[in-house]
C-alpha cells in the first residue's frame, strides 16, 4: 500500500499522542502529593468513596464532620477514576493518574484537528508537539484533578463541532457529539467557561443565532444543576460549612481587583510567563499570534475569551492549573511563531530552530519536579503503614489530609498555620457531635494545639503527623513538642509521631 500525506500525518500524530501518554505514565506508582495535594487528595477521597458506594450525588471527603461533601464539581472524573480501576485494576492512585494522561492524549488530539483546518498539517503537528511539552500540560497531565480531563473533553468536542460543520452534509450528529463533550467539560469544571467563545464560532452562520444561542445554554446547563443542587444542599446544612466556606471564598477571590495586590501580581505573572509556558514559549507565542500574523483570528478571539476568565478567577492565579485555559492557544501560537520566523530566512530558520528546541528543553526541565515524591512527602508511605498499625479503622485520627488519605482513615485536618486552624475549625460550625463535653468553643480556636483539643472533644481519639527531617518547620516542630508533653506518644520514630489523645502523658 502506498503511504499518502495522510497516512503520514496519522503516524506522526499516533507517535506524538503515544508519547504524551507515556512520559505522563512515568512514576505512575507514585503518592499523590506533587503540585497542589490540597487539590489531589480531596478528589482521590472522593473517588475512594465513591467507588465503595457513596453516590454520585453524596460526593464525601474522609473529613469530618460527617458527611463532608465536595460539591465543588460534580464527581465526573472521579468516577472516571474509579471506572478505569475497576477495568484496569490498578490502584485507584494510578488509575487516576493514568485518566489524566489520556485526557491529555485526547485534548491533543482535538487540537491538532482545529489546528489543522486553519493553519495546516504542518504547524497542526508542530501545535501539538509545543502542548506536550508545555509545563503545565506536563505537571496536571499526570495529577489527581479534574483539569485535564476538562481540557481533554472539551477540546476533542470542539473538533468534533468542527469536523461537523466542515463536512459537507454538514453531519449533525458529529455536532451533537460535540457539543455534549462540551457540555460535559464544562461540567467537569465550570471555570471553562471561556470555551463557548470557540464554540459560537464553530457553530458558523448557518444556524440562527436563537439555535446558537440555545446550543451554549445547553452546553453549560449541566454545570449550571450541579451548583444549584449544591446550593441546596449547603442550604440545608447537611455535612460541614467546607462548602458554604469554600464558596464565600471563591466569591472573595474573584474579580481583576485582586490583581492589584503585588503579591497576586507577581505569582499570575510567574505563573504565566514562567512556570506554564516557559519564557521562550511566551516570546514565540506572541510572536505567532501578534495582529497582522498568519495565525487564524479563532486562536485569538479564543485566547481573548481565556484571558477575561482568567482575570476573573483574579487571587486564584497562584494555581498553575488555571493556565491550562491558555495552553492551546499557546501551542498554536508557539507552533505558527517557529514556522513563520523559519521562513524568513536561513538565518532567522537557525534561530527558530534554536528557539523551538530550546523551548522543548525548558520545557522537561521545569517539569522534573513533578516526577518526583517532594521532600517534606519522603516518609508519607512509612507513616501511613504506622498509622494502619496503630489506629483502629473506627477511630478518628487528627492527621495531615495526604496522610489520611495514604493510611486509609477517617478523621480531622490538620493544619500547622493558626489562621488555617481557625479555618478548619470553622467547618464545624452548627454541627452538633457532642461525643464529650464542648469546652472548647470554635472562636477559641487560634493553634494547632488548640484544634487538636477542639477535634479531640468532638470524636478524636488519635493524633498523627510526619516527622521525617524535612517536615520540620518551626510551627511543626513546636506543635510536635506539644503534643508528647500533653498526650500519650504512641510512636516516635523517624516516618511518623503517633499519640492517643484518651491519655495524658505520663
Amino acid at each position: 500500500m502506498r503511504l499518502t500525506r495522510r497516512h503520514l500525518e496519522a503516524i506522526v500524530l499516533g507517535v506524538v499522542l503515544t508519547s504524551i501518554v507515556a512520559l505522563r505514565a512515568a512514576r505512575l506508582d507514585e503518592p499523590i502529593v506533587e503540585n497542589y495535594v490540597g487539590r489531589q487528595i480531596p478528589t482521590a477521597m472522593v473517588a475512594r468513596n465513591l467507588g465503595r458506594g457513596s453516590g454520585f450525588l453524596r460526593p464525601q471527603l474522609d473529613t469530618g464532620p460527617p458527611p463532608n461533601l465536595f460539591l465543588v464539581e460534580p464527581p465526573i472524573y472521579a468516577l472516571l477514576a474509579v471506572g478505569l480501576r475497576r477495568v484496569s485494576g490498578l490502584p485507584l492512585e494510578q488509575a487516576g493518574r493514568l485518566v489524566s494522561a489520556l485526557a491529555t492524549a485526547l485534548a491533543a488530539w482535538g487540537l491538532f484537528g482545529l489546528a489543522r483546518r486553519r493553519e495546516g498539517p504542518t504547524t497542526a503537528i508542530f501545535a501539538v508537539v509545543a502542548f506536550a511539552a508545555l509545563p503545565v500540560t506536563i505537571r496536571y497531565g499526570r495529577a489527581f484533578q479534574p483539569d485535564a480531563a476538562m481540557l481533554g473533553l472539551t477540546l476533542a468536542g470542539l473538533r468534533l463541532v468542527d469536523d461537523g460543520a466542515g463536512s459537507r452534509r454538514g453531519d449533525g450528529a458529529l455536532r451533537a457529539c460535540g457539543c455534549a463533550l462540551v457540555a460535559t467539560g464544562l461540567a467537569v469544571k465550570i471555570t471553562a467557561i471561556y470555551v463557548l467563545v470557540p464554540l459560537w464560532m464553530l457553530l458558523g452562520p448557518s444556524p440562527t443565532r436563537r439555535v446558537r444561542a440555545g446550543t451554549l445554554a445547553v452546553a453549560v446547563a449541566p454545570a449550571l444543576m450541579w451548583y444549584a443542587y449544591a446550593v441546596i444542599m449547603i442550604a440545608s446544612g447537611v455535612g460541614s460549612r467546607a462548602s458554604a466556606d469554600n464558596g464565600a471564598s471563591w466569591l472573595r477571590a474573584l474579580g481583576p481587583l485582586a490583581l492589584l495586590d503585588r503579591g497576586v501580581l507577581l505569582a499570575a505573572a510567574r505563573g504565566l510567563l514562567v512556570r506554564s509556558f516557559t519564557p521562550v514559549g511566551v516570546v514565540l507565542a506572541l510572536y505567532g499570534l501578534r495582529p497582522g500574523a498568519a495565525a487564524d483570528g479563532f486562536w485569538r478571539l479564543w485566547g481573548l475569551a481565556a484571558l477575561v476568565v482568567l482575570l476573573c478567577l483574579g487571587a486564584k492565579l497562584h494555581h498553575d492549573y488555571y493556565w491550562l485555559a491558555l495552553a492551546p492557544v499557546v501551542s498554536v501560537g508557539v507552533a505558527c511563531g517557529t514556522i513563520e520566523l523559519a521562513r524568513s530566512s536561513r538565518l532567522k530558520r537557525a534561530v527558530a530552530a534554536l528557539a523551538f528546541a530550546t523551548f522543548l528543553m525548558l520545557g522537561a526541565a521545569q517539569s522534573r519536579s513533578t516526577f518526583v515524591v517532594p521532600a517534606s512527602w519522603s516518609g508519607l508511605r512509612a507513616a501511613a503503614e504506622s498509622v494502619r498499625a496503630h489506629v483502629p479503622v473506627e477511630d478518628w485520627v487528627v492527621a495531615p489530609e495526604a496522610l489520611l488519605f495514604a493510611a486509609d482513615r477517617r478523621g480531622c485536618r490538620l493544619e500547622v498555620d493558626s489562621a488555617a486552624s481557625s479555618r478548619a475549625a470553622g467547618e464545624w460550625r452548627g454541627v452538633t457531635l457532642l461525643e464529650r463535653s464542648t469546652i472548647i468553643d470554635i472562636a477559641d480556636v487560634r493553634t494547632p494545639l488548640a484544634l487538636v483539643a477542639f477535634y479531640r472533644e468532638r470524636g478524636a481519639r488519635f493524633f498523627a503527623d510526619l516527622t521525617g527531617d524535612d517536615a520540620h518547620d518551626a510551627a511543626r516542630l513546636g506543635l510536635h513538642e506539644a503534643i508528647r508533653r500533653r498526650y500519650k506518644v504512641l510512636v516516635d520514630g523517624p516516618a511518623a509521631l503517633i499519640a492517643d489523645l484518651d491519655h495524658e502523658a505520663p
